[in-house]
């Protein structure tokens, strides 16, 4: 009987904790839900992004930050796609207004400093971008990957060559480089070096290059050049024999190099061996094969030459120029005037001005690239139609 009056009390204080907690869930729900309305917009923002749907993912990403509680990366991304659209200005604005932001994770920030810095690039301030990249370095204690690699694009801007060197050795010890490209880097120091008349300066720089990527090709083409104006052919042959086999986009470069410094030395007829050389590591190279075809006709043998260009057909049935070669010399077995006339002018017409294009910016160079001197950017060059 003496435990009554506590039943009811303890129903009492159960109910209560019923209420509140019922309360307690409500509140939670609501404010879930609010949380999910903010930045749903950014979930889809992200994903319209992923889908390649720029203009939608911007409009998403602006719902997002106008209805509050988006996160920082809301910020970057709209200021990121700001600058893509040529409008580096404002998106300077958007990214620099997280700086002061006080709540920001390491790599946030990081994210944040380096589109400051590349906003400031993009404005053709690579001062300030380089600062910009020493700040973050200073307030993060991170030596991170975008951010050298940033700051390498910006010394090389400011003609800072060795701080661009040593910035991308850090880029590769971060993962976000390979020897490779720090090679194609140094070719493009080096072709500057040797366009200022500093051949001794730019020998040192391709060294280096080549200690990176010893089957560096363009390394070795500008070694070669070096090498034929220093007066030592013997070299310049060695280098460009090697460039030939390595590179088939350089291939046509160093080809003709070396028919040019064989035929000046005397032993042009070594350049069959050199074109044997490269259809033993390309079969279907069809610089060397009409090249070694040209070399047999002027040798008169005529055979060789349509033998090889029939077998060059024969894996490679679309090649114009090998039908246009290979028909001149069915005609020219004839030996008349007129047949001769006629293989000398297809000589002439297969003669080709390739050009190459930088896909990134646009730029064009009559030689393969793999380093882009207007952007900076690697592996972008491509041959461009005729």
């Amino acid at each position: 009987m003496g435990d009554a009056p506590v039943i009811p009390f303890l129903a009492g204080v159960v109910v209560a904790l019923l209420v509140v907690g019922a309360r307690w869930i409500v509140r939670r729900d609501q404010q879930s839900r609010r949380v999910e309305r903010a930045t749903d917009p950014y979930i889809e923002g992200l994903k319209l992004l992923v889908d390649g749907k720029k203009p939608e993912a911007f409009a998403r990403l602006q719902q997002a930050i106008m209805a509050g509680g988006a996160p920082a990366d809301a910020f970057v991304r709209i200021g990121r796609m700001l600058r893509e659209n040529g409008d580096a200005s404002k998106a300077l604005q958007v990214h620099k207004s997280l700086t002061v932001k006080a709540d920001l994770t390491r790599e946030e920030k990081v994210a944040v400093y380096a589109n400051v810095a590349e906003d400031y690039a993009a404005l053709g301030h690579p001062e300030r971008a380089l600062e910009t990249v020493e700040v973050a370095t200073r307030r993060t204690g991170l030596r991170d990957a975008e951010l050298s690699a940033i700051a390498a694009r910006a010394c090389h801007a400011l003609g800072r060559t060795e701080e661009a060197y040593e910035h991308m050795k850090e880029l590769k010890k971060a993962g976000g480089t390979t020897d490779r490209e720090i090679a194609l880097y140094l070719v493009t120091v080096a072709e500057k070096e040797s366009d200022k008349g500093r051949a001794r300066d730019a020998k040192k720089t391709l060294a280096r290059a080549l200690r990176h990527d010893p089957e560096c090709a363009p390394a070795l083409v500008a070694m070669a050049r070096l090498e034929e104006q220093a007066d030592d052919a013997d070299d310049a042959i060695r280098l460009w024999r090697q460039a030939a086999q390595l590179s088939a986009d350089l291939a046509p470069v160093a080809l003709r190099s070396l028919e040019r410094a064989l035929y000046q030395r005397g032993t042009f007829n070594e350049i069959e061996s050199v074109y044997r050389d490269v259809l033993e590591t390309r079969p279907n190279d069809e610089n060397a094969a009409l090249g070694l075809a040209s070399f047999y006709r002027k040798q008169g043998r005529m055979d060789d030459a349509m033998h090889l260009l029939e077998e060059y057909r024969g894996t490679n049935p679309a090649t114009v120029a090998g039908t246009v070669l290979l028909s001149s010399l069915y005609a020219a077995r004839g030996d008349t005037d007129e047949l001769e006339s006629f293989l000398d002018r297809s000589d002439r017409m297969l003669a080709r001005d390739e050009r190459y294009r930088c896909g990134s910016c646009g730029y064009e160079a009559s030689e393969m690239r793999w380093h882009c001197p207007r952007c900076n950017r690697f592996d972008t060059f491509a041959r461009t139609p005729r």
